[in-house]
């Protein structure tokens, strides 16, 4: 499902949060979304989603397949946009232990998405969603459990089988590796991008990291002070960042990476190039 955001504006109260932005994501694209805290890039998903606060004022045109989110000031109605986000959209979000319900199990979890959006027997659902659960690496015995008894990565095991067991045509990644340790971020950045691509579906990956961006995406846009900086191949702008605002990202990616992985473009911070 290809993603379409023209002419984005975001205020809260009437301060300015998101500015103007211009996105696009192609059907089967890996696309990132780059900045420091308080640029405005969960504010985007969330506009995304039809999941702004009540007090935010909004202008401009977000299309997510055929269907229009947001034109002008106007969202679409509450149905239409509850039936878009657990059919089509599938959400992984940052703290899995905050998202994930305290007192349902790990089956449950993965498919409530599957009770409220399809017409399926307890029986089918149940096997759905242990299937789901072995293509993420999660045993079978852990269905059972709960989400306090897990560990941080498998709980965000369990965050991917729930976004992804409905078979969703795109996938919102907002800043899904941020409460993980460096090996378990990169554990779950492959298997995302791996059930993704897989899936054949588009992704829409969030951070303030350039290190986990060069992992999960191909092109990606850098978002700062609400405005975006400058987009283009990851690997470009990793190796020839044109904006103070890029080169504090990959600086700071340089310094600490996923599992003290080099970063592509290395070599050209070492001789200062950037």
């Amino acid at each position: 499902m290809g993603v379409e955001i023209r002419g984005l504006n975001i205020a809260i109260q009437g301060a300015p949060i998101v500015r103007d932005v211009d996105l696009r994501v192609g059907d089967g694209e890996r696309v990132g979304l780059v900045g420091s805290s308080g640029s405005g890039k969960s504010m985007i998903s969330k506009a995304m989603l039809g999941l702004l606060p009540p007090r935010a004022q909004v202008s401009g045109l977000i299309r997510m397949g055929d269907a229009v989110v947001c034109e002008g000031e106007r969202f679409a109605d509450e149905r239409a946009l509850a039936d878009l986000r657990g059919r089509y959209v599938g959400t992984v979000f940052q703290n899995p232990a905050a998202s994930l319900n305290p007192v349902m199990t790990v089956a449950q979890q993965v498919e409530l998405p599957l009770a409220l959006h399809y017409d399926l027997n307890r029986a089918e659902r149940r096997d759905r969603a242990m299937a789901m659960l072995a293509k993420v690496g999660l045993d079978a015995d852990l269905a059972r459990k709960f989400p306090h008894e897990l560990s941080g990565g498998q709980q965000q095991r369990v965050g991917l089988a729930t976004a992804l067991v409905t078979s969703p045509r795109l996938i919102i990644a907002d800043e899904p590796t941020t409460a993980l340790d460096s090996i378990t971020q990169r554990q779950i950045v492959d298997l995302l991008v791996s059930l993704v691509d897989d899936a054949g579906a588009s992704m829409l990956f969030i951070t303030h990291d350039f290190s986990v961006l060069a992992r999960a995406t191909t092109r990606c846009y850098v978002l700062d002070e609400g405005r975006v900086a400058e987009s283009g191949a990851t690997s470009d702008l990793l190796a020839s960042p044109r904006t103070d605002a890029t080169r504090r990202l990959v600086t700071a990616a340089r310094r600490l990476t996923l599992s003290g992985n080099p970063l592509p473009g290395r070599s050209a911070a070492a001789s200062g190039e950037i």
